[in-house]
């Protein structure tokens, strides 16, 4: 599927799930920013790149915590590339942070420190949102533009163990539904794309019972992508997909729809879906 119409912006970079977007898109054609707070890693990154696609892939090393980055992002990619199109939020802090014991022994939520909590909301929500709110009003002019942020699944987000990270990525979809619906018309869609389980990804530390082999691997998240940048998605705006729901061997608009659900729990509200009855212990 060729994206040679995207120009995108891709945070978190260097992690794990954001190097395997940043070389699905360059390999469908896209040009890309690549940012990350880690230098060292984004030149890793490019260096494990194909070299033909250096000419479309640019490095920015950039704290999303301040409030300048924001348009230095989108300054940089329209000057790299002519235009600026496309974010994909993928940066953010996992539960390590405040624990490396999620199966074994978990904190309670009153047991973490306040600070684990402000870091996470920071990283998780604030600096995201600050970057949306300032990408959406360049891409409104051209009438055309892409919002993808990576989440996680309602299960996670309510788990045991969850503490700040669960209500960071809560609050951060709940932004995106709104978003997607304030900006219906525009040209513009807001989208969440989720793993659909834990990923093998560097966020994921080694503890005891973690069959790391058990994990989804990046790519889970390239099938997806590439669809919802297409022009064929135009009209999909305000979704949640689960990449690890996305059946490959299907065209990409009937895996769509078994992969997906509204944004910000929409159909819980309606009924239409069970509540968990307990939170999953992971």
């Amino acid at each position: 599927m060729q994206l040679d119409h995207v120009s995108a912006i891709v945070t978190g970079a260097a992690g794990g799930i954001g190097r395997a977007l940043v070389r699905a898109l360059l390999e469908s054609g896209a040009n890309v920013l690549a940012n990350d707070i880690d230098d060292a890693r984004l030149h890793g990154l490019r260096d494990s790149m194909a070299s033909d696609h250096h000419v479309r892939l640019r490095l920015l090393r950039a704290d999303l915590a301040d409030p300048g980055s924001p348009p230095r992002l989108l300054d940089a990619a329209e000057q790299a590339f002519g235009r600026a199109n496309t974010l994909i939020n993928s940066s953010g802090l996992g539960r390590a942070i405040y624990t490396r014991d999620l199966l074994t022994a978990p904190p309670p939520v009153w047991d973490i420190d306040f600070s684990a909590w402000q870091s996470m909301f920071d990283a998780n929500t604030m600096s995201p949102i600050r970057l949306i709110n300032a990408a959406v009003r360049r891409f409104r002019v051209s009438g055309w533009g892409r919002i993808v942020t990576i989440t996680t699944s309602l299960d996670h987000m309510l788990a045991h163990g969850s503490g700040p990270y669960g209500p960071s990525k809560a609050a951060l979809e709940a932004y995106t539904s709104i978003l997607a619906r304030e900006l219906n018309g525009s040209g513009v869609t807001a989208n969440v794309l989720v793993p659909g389980g834990t990923v093998d990804t560097p966020m994921v530390p080694d503890i005891p019972n973690l069959a790391r082999e058990s994990l989804l691997s990046p790519e889970v998240m390239v099938s997806p992508l590439r669809w919802l940048l297409s022009k064929a998605a135009d009209n999909v705006t305000c979704r949640r997909i689960r990449a690890n729901l996305w059946d490959t061997g299907l065209p990409p608009e009937v895996a769509y729809r078994s992969a997906s659900a509204p944004a910000g729990w929409w159909d819980l509200a309606a009924g239409q879906q069970r509540r968990p009855s307990q939170p999953a212990n992971q």
